[in-house]
């Protein structure tokens, strides 16, 4: 596992509206607002799925909210000590993303 060094990490800052919507114009599938934002899918392979975006949790050191149902997916992220959606959340997304159309 990598672990960022701290001057490295994503801010856990809150996003203001217009920064988050800006960025969920370059996460496709990711909708939500300030407070969480999500993605649902439906995997050809769920477990490989869930087991890439684990490895890209522990390296992030970011977790997120997995839903499981019917064979769909879903990630919920928002960072829990500030209770709204900051940059440590997006780049979580980024990952997922990146992790889901692989």
């Amino acid at each position: 596992m990598i672990t960022l060094p701290a001057n490295l990490r994503p801010s856990t800052a809150p996003l203001a509206p217009a920064e988050l919507a800006l960025a969920l114009t370059e996460l496709p599938g990711w909708h939500g607002d300030t407070a969480r934002i999500v993605l649902t899918v439906r995997p050809p392979d769920l477990w490989t799925l869930l087991e890439r975006v684990a490895d890209a949790e522990a390296e992030l050191d970011h977790h997120t909210v997995v839903d499981l149902d019917a064979g769909t997916v879903t990630f919920a992220l928002w960072t829990h000590v500030s209770d709204a959606v900051t940059e440590a959340d997006l780049l979580l997304a980024r990952r997922i993303s990146d992790v889901v159309a692989g």
